[in-house]
């Protein structure tokens, strides 16, 4: 196998590219609210003008489009910094963000942040 290619397949859970807003609560910045992408079993990457810092602990919440307002919460960690730059039709772009690592879900769908510091 060329190594273009071992290198493309190294991801061992498969990704999904949707585009979708999570609220991502650390005790650094409060809930703010984010675009992620690229999601996958182990993590996502989350657009961020400013990254939180690496080893950061964060509550995300994906909130469902239905009518009931439920979400589902995951405890993350940052895993990785991403600083990415491409060009489109408008010329060259930039974009910046985190990996996010999930360490686990919270049992109770809709739950709200943990009330204890997630450091």
């Amino acid at each position: 196998m060329p190594e273009a290619q071992q290198q493309l397949e190294r991801r061992q859970a498969a990704r999904i590219d949707k585009v979708f807003r999570v609220l991502v609560a650390s005790d650094l910045h409060g809930e703010q609210w984010y675009v992620a992408r690229n999601i996958s079993p182990t993590g996502m990457f989350v657009e961020m003008a400013e990254p939180l810092p690496l080893r950061c602990k964060v509550v995300v919440r994906f909130c469902a489009d239905s009518a009931e307002g439920g979400s589902i919460c995951a405890m993350a960690q940052v895993q990785n910094h991403y600083y990415l730059q491409y060009q489109d039709g408008a010329g060259l772009r930039a974009l910046c963000g985190v990996g996010l690592r999930f360490l686990r879900f919270l049992p109770e769908l809709g739950a709200p942040p943990p009330g204890t510091a997630t450091h």
